[in-house]
């Protein structure tokens, strides 16, 4: 895994920590578990979409341009004033 994608790991883990710890008190234990399943899910298919747009930069190479004859010229050209 890339530098980013673990800071996004470590970032994520927080925060999920942080929610778990703010609803337990509220939320029974049964909906607390398949709360903790979603987050679970969230996070794979957040990670799945990293992965993939991260991958999807990669693989595309920049097509060079062809440039015009004229464009290959000089590209400052010096005005006579009178």
């Amino acid at each position: 895994m890339s530098r980013e994608a673990d800071r996004l790991v470590e970032m994520a883990s927080l925060i999920g920590q942080r929610i778990n710890s703010a609803v337990r008190d509220v939320v029974p234990p049964e909906a607390h578990e398949h709360l903790l399943n979603a987050q679970r899910e969230l996070l794979t298919a957040l990670f799945l979409i990293y992965e993939h747009q991260v991958g999807a930069r990669r693989h595309t190479t920049p097509v060079p341009r062809k440039r015009s004859p004229a464009a290959r010229g000089a590209r400052v050209k010096r005005i006579e004033i009178d």
